[in-house]
């Protein structure tokens, strides 16, 4: 015999998930579920807090490999360029930890959230990393020598004043405006002329030299007729 006050009821639907906890309740929904990107550089020894929700983050960049660890529950692994970690929904992490074990500061971008992350550096890696100038010496005759240390993994400023972190430098260009002194690309800190030195730079001439690491610029005391600038792959500060 049928039941004519019986009415039929659509059980519940949750849209956020198809998961109950025991007791048959749908977990509680993350507000902000986006995804960013952090840029910056972390001193040697440092550890950098990110408050931030996600299942994943993963390094589009980094000038050295770096300790990440998501918290609550995570432990600190290494990870370098192109490497992360996706976890599951239910281990959502609300921090990251980014420690620097090395002896140098590093530069690094960190991709961050919920979202699955689209890697074609390959592609468009000139147009996201470009390469600066900087003007490492750009008066001439205005000092007696001239210290060209390498910047990577720091902050600088273009001639133009727009500021950068430098990745890693790619080249050094030095033009000696002096038509009758040939100078030396020297050691770092050299106070003489003829110090050990890597290259020469005729009168009149330039010269571009792909190198990383500390170099300088000395003619014994007297004013350097010269321009330097480096040349790095930066992102933007």
């Amino acid at each position: 015999m049928s039941n004519n006050n019986y009415q039929f009821q659509p059980p519940a639907v949750v849209y956020t998930t198809n998961r109950v906890n025991t007791s048959r309740q749908a977990p509680a929904n993350i507000k902000s579920c986006s995804s960013l990107r952090y840029v910056n550089v972390i001193a040697a020894g440092d550890t950098l807090q990110i408050s931030c929700y996600g299942t994943q983050f993963y390094f589009r960049t980094a000038t050295a490999e770096l300790l990440v660890r998501p918290l609550p529950g995570g432990v600190f692994s290494q990870y370098g360029v192109g490497e992360g970690l996706q976890l599951d929904e239910s281990n959502t992490f609300s921090m990251v930890e980014v420690q620097n074990a090395n002896a140098f500061p590093v530069v690094f971008e960190l991709f961050v959230g919920f979202q699955g992350f689209i890697d074609n550096k390959l592609i468009i890696a000139s147009s996201l990393y470009p390469q600066v100038a900087y003007p490492t010496y750009p008066t001439p005759n205005a000092a007696t020598s001239v210290a060209i240390n390498d910047l990577s993994a720091t902050k600088f400023a273009d001639i133009n004043g727009s500021e950068w972190y430098a990745l890693a430098r790619v080249a050094i260009i030095i033009s000696n405006l002096d038509t009758g002194v040939t100078m030396l690309l020297q050691e770092s800190g050299s106070l003489v002329a003829n110090g050990p030195a890597v290259a020469g730079i005729q009168p009149a001439t330039s010269l571009r030299y792909d190198s990383s690491g500390d170099f300088s610029l000395n003619i014994g005391g007297a004013v350097i007729n010269a321009v330097v600038s480096e040349i790095y792959t930066v992102i933007a500060a």
